[in-house]
């Protein structure tokens, strides 16, 4: 066998590798980051690991701006095998994207959530176009200096005074569970 005949197989998945190698993700801290609609560009500010859209189950969003100017907040989800699943720069209206807050006031607060609950108000929701189990996230925003939670709701109950004059059934409580973020130097 020649020298060529040899290197053949090692040169073709070497091709394929630098040829195809964008569609491999690798989550959160190792995808591009995102420029905002307004052409503003984004900082990572928090990773969220354990984020889920899945069998009523929502990821919530709750970040605050503690600059002294205003800021762009959005939030991006990433599927178990690391792929982005939403781009917060795509979208109309007030709240311009698919994830994103634009112009947040000083000392603001948002909400941004992979679906409506009926626990919590939203400003944004993420549209994921998929159920997301075991997935991660990622809060990024125009300034470093937000403060932000994230957590795990119940997306169709809520929270109801009893009527002591009703014979209907309780609600059940909504299942809230805070998620951790880590926030990123």
């Amino acid at each position: 066998m020649n020298k060529i005949a040899r290197m053949l197989p090692g040169v073709s998945l070497l091709g394929l590798v630098l040829a195809y190698g964008s569609w491999a993700q690798a989550g959160p801290n190792d995808t591009g980051l995102p420029t905002f609609s307004d052409a503003k560009a984004a900082q990572h500010v928090y990773t969220a690991v354990g984020v889920i859209k899945n069998n009523d189950m929502e990821t919530a969003f709750i970040c605050t701006n503690l600059d002294t100017v205003v800021v762009n907040i959005g939030v991006e989800v990433f599927n178990k095998l690391g792929f982005l699943a939403n781009n917060p720069a795509t979208g109309t209206g007030i709240f311009q994207g698919n994830g994103e807050v634009l112009n947040v006031a000083v000392g603001g607060t948002v909400t941004i959530v992979t679906s409506g609950t009926a626990l919590l108000a939203d400003d944004e929701q993420i549209s994921v176009g998929q159920n997301l189990r075991n997935g991660s996230g990622r809060v990024v925003a125009t300034s470093k200096n937000i403060s932000c939670t994230a957590m795990l709701l119940d997306e169709v109950h809520r929270i109801v005074a009893p009527d002591p004059n009703a014979n209907d059934p309780l609600e059940p409580p909504p299942t809230a569970v805070n998620l951790p973020l880590i926030r990123v130097p």
